[in-house]
């Protein structure tokens, strides 16, 4: 596959950075696959094997439902040809050096329904474009986390280690803008938190109120790596020699 540009002016771009962590990823993971057209598989298992080759924890209904928060976002369009989904770069030429154009798949005018509508650049998707959908999944929810995405919330709720309010915490996830490693991240780093771990996790909060809170933002306290190691208790008269020490190699530099 050929080397693709990805320019600068991304950093600041506020429709970019509208996007979850895990939709920025897919959008960048998608431009290195697509063939000298800005075309390419749409299917979630080609996607995963050659974008996410390595990350067991993310599933084909992850990426099915940022793909279409991509394409609702104005990022990509989406078209089927034969029942086969395909994505496409609209701006495709205006972005990438091609010198030879040898497509590998077929075109949007080629399309089973009407040909993709495309947004002039990422994110500014025109009001009368429509999304096409791929007969894979209809929902056009951009949220990585909501209903087609269940099996994201099962791994939230397993690797939470307060299980109380299952159906609040349903509710709550579904709102969530972020992706699911973000959650785990820090699931991951909180949960060895001083305060999670006092009185055997008595202040650990509700998972629907973590989520409702946006609490994976929680910066832990300067120091917290240290509270979990252990200090083997001095000998009597320790630190009396070494204050001995000190004062005499003070005492030396003065003379």
């Amino acid at each position: 596959m050929p080397n693709r540009v990805i320019k600068e002016s991304i950093s600041t771009s506020d429709k970019v950075a509208s996007l979850s962590d895990f939709e920025f990823r897919l959008w960048v993971g998608l431009i290195t696959q697509a063939d000298d057209a800005g075309r390419g598989d749409a299917r979630p298992a080609i996607i995963k094997g050659h974008v996410f080759p390595l990350r067991d924890r993310v599933t084909l209904k992850d990426i099915d439902a940022a793909l279409h928060g991509l394409a609702a976002k104005g990022c990509v369009s989406l078209y089927t040809v034969g029942g086969r989904p395909y994505f496409w770069f609209p701006t495709w030429s205006e972005h990438q050096r091609i010198r030879e154009c040898k497509p590998k798949y077929p075109a949007p005018e080629d399309a089973d329904d009407n040909p993709p509508q495309s947004a002039a650049t990422c994110g500014e998707l025109p009001q009368s474009a429509a999304l096409i959908q791929s007969n894979t999944n209809p929902n056009t929810n951009p949220n990585p986390n909501t209903n087609p995405t269940r099996e994201a919330f099962d791994v939230f709720w397993e690797a939470y280690p307060r299980k109380v309010g299952k159906e609040a915490a349903k509710k709550a996830f579904a709102k969530v803008k972020v992706d699911l490693d973000t959650l785990l991240d820090a699931i991951k780093r909180q949960k060895d938190s001083a305060q999670w771990k006092k009185d055997g996790g008595q202040y650990i909060p509700n998972p629907a109120t973590w989520l409702n809170q946006g609490r994976w933002e929680d910066e832990l306290p300067e120091g917290k790596e240290k509270t979990d190691i252990y200090h083997p208790p001095q000998k009597p008269g320790e630190n009396m020699a070494r204050m001995r020490e000190y004062l005499k190699q003070a005492k030396e530099g003065q003379g």
